[in-house]
């Protein structure tokens, strides 16, 4: 019966799904999104978090209020899960138990007082919300493999595993008492509070902690810049100190897990939820900080290496193995300089695209499944740091969080060298890549035009190249230059001459040092 219910709600939510995505107009989208919002805030667990998920892509938009304000469950509802877990009336521990004013995927929050009048929080798991998460799980588990997922290879039992793995883990409280603990001893940052668990309180369905106050992320985006740009720091510290030092990191960052306050308390960043988090370990994050480091110092690193270390099969790789330096370079931007960041340069989606066209999907098909909860992790940092209106220096405070012993560790890290079956694909490190490229214009043997561009500029080789140049480069048929950048975008931009021809009096050479 819970199943068929599931599967009921699950179909609704499936066609008010399609109703947003094939509307007309801003307003027929809007009405659709509001009924597609209220479908998901009655389903609550799986269907709850997509829904938050959107918020935290589309941050400011109707799916806002799934973060924010879902109606909570009243506490008479609540109550006996709490005093089963307790095995003793409420009462008996807390001297007053306030009802939720929202309520989150798999649970609310309950504002209480111990006896001695210590403020705590109590997140309570909803009744028989196990029993409609395993439903929907059942569901997933029906998933097809079909469109990309089919065309590329995803291996979509993994992610199916993770899906189960990560719901399982977020049911139970018992885990994310222990990993926030965990993150409350290990991620030390200025101006960051993590709550401190009561663990004697606390069981599979019932978490006690520490009382959190501030507001939610919404309300701090017109602070003072001084202050705005404190939190960024802060949220950014907190992450390169989670993945890199702690190995554990916080994979839900929509609202209504962070709390803020102003400079002038003890701390501006409280972090809450720990359900939902991702573990990398030593090796995997140390690959991840070598990765880094060839990028920013043109090292003898093989980013192929690397990304195996990390997780990522080998053999797809191999197909678009070229380019994975110059890939790898887009994907670390912020880290490669060692001034302020702009984030609105960062065009990392639009550049990944004219590198790989359509393979860029060997490169998401390799991943491991846990890696896609790492991406939503930065990604959703970088939405708050673009809605805080901040940029930032990555460079700094990576190596302000990690300090120079662990970017020692990770430089002298051996990793396996990888080997893949097929010969067609070539191999490129970060030293072996060109590092400018050079334009020569010669006119009977006088030099006109001597240009040196960063190696990159190659890719963009027909936009640099004068229209009339071009034009008549193609119609004398002498050099093919769609050739040439398909050619760049497979191998990668290693040091070669690209193409030397006469037009006339003039003698062009272009090439890659």
């Amino acid at each position: 019966m819970t199943f068929l219910k599931r599967f009921t709600k699950l179909f609704r939510i499936g066609w008010a799904a399609k109703k947003v995505r094939i509307s007309q107009n801003e307003t027929e989208k809007l009405l659709a999104q509001r009924a597609l919002v209220a479908l998901l805030a009655d389903a609550r667990g799986i269907s709850l978090k997509v829904g938050q998920l959107f918020a935290a892509i589309e941050g400011g938009s109707e799916f806002q209020s799934l973060t924010d304000s879902v109606p909570a469950l009243s506490l008479k509802i609540m109550l006996p899960v709490l005093e089963k877990s307790l095995g003793c009336a409420p009462k008996l521990i807390f001297k007053n138990i306030q009802p939720a004013t929202a309520a989150a995927s798999l649970g609310q929050v309950h504002l209480a007082e111990f006896h001695d009048g210590t403020p705590v929080a109590i997140k309570i798991r909803y009744p028989d919300i196990a029993d409609a998460v395993s439903a929907e799980l059942k569901l997933a588990d029906l998933m097809p493999s079909v469109g990309k997922i089919q065309e590329w290879g995803f291996d979509l039992n993994a992610y199916k595993q993770t899906l189960f793995d990560t719901l399982q883990r977020e049911l139970d409280y018992r885990i994310e008492a222990k990993t926030q603990t965990y993150f409350r001893e290990n991620v030390r940052v200025s101006r960051l509070e993590i709550p401190r668990v009561y663990d004697e309180f606390s069981s599979d369905c019932v978490l006690v902690q520490s009382r959190a106050t501030g507001v939610t992320f919404p309300n701090i985006v017109n602070w003072s810049e001084s202050e705005r740009r404190l939190i960024a720091e802060t949220l950014l510290q907190t992450l390169f100190t989670s993945l890199f030092v702690a190995g554990e990191i916080h994979a839900d960052p929509h609202n209504g897990n962070t709390f803020y306050n102003h400079a002038d308390n003890d701390s501006m960043v409280t972090l809450l939820d720990f359900g939902c988090t991702v573990s990398l370990n030593e090796t995997r994050r140390l690959a991840l900080l070598k990765l880094i480091l060839g990028c920013r110092e043109k090292s003898a690193v093989n980013p192929l290496d690397c990304f195996v270390a990390l997780g990522f099969d080998a053999q797809k790789l191999a197909h678009i193995q070229g380019a994975l330096p110059l890939l790898s370079q887009m994907l670390f931007q912020p880290f490669l300089s060692n001034q302020v960041f702009n984030l609105a340069e960062w065009q990392l989606e639009k550049n990944i695209t004219n590198l790989l066209d359509e393979k860029r999907w060997w490169f998401r098909s390799a991943g491991a499944s846990d890696v896609l909860l790492l991406m939503r992790a930065f990604q959703g940092l970088t939405q708050q740091l673009q809605q805080l209106r901040i940029n930032l220096n990555w460079w700094n405070l990576l190596e302000k969080s990690v300090g120079k012993t662990l970017l020692q560790q990770a430089r002298d890290l051996n990793l396996p060298v990888i080997k893949v079956t097929t010969t067609e694909f070539k191999t490129l490190d970060f030293a072996s890549q060109a590092k400018k490229l050079h334009v020569k214009i010669t006119q009977n043997n006088q030099p006109l035009v001597s240009v040196e561009l960063p190696a990159e500029t190659a890719l963009d080789l027909e936009n640099l190249i004068p229209e009339d140049v071009r034009l008549e480069l193609v119609q004398s048929g002498m050099i093919d230059l769609t050739a040439i950048l398909q050619r760049l975008k497979s191998d990668g931009l290693s040091p070669q001459d690209l193409f030397t021809c006469e037009l006339g009096e003039k003698k062009y050479r272009v090439w890659l040092k």
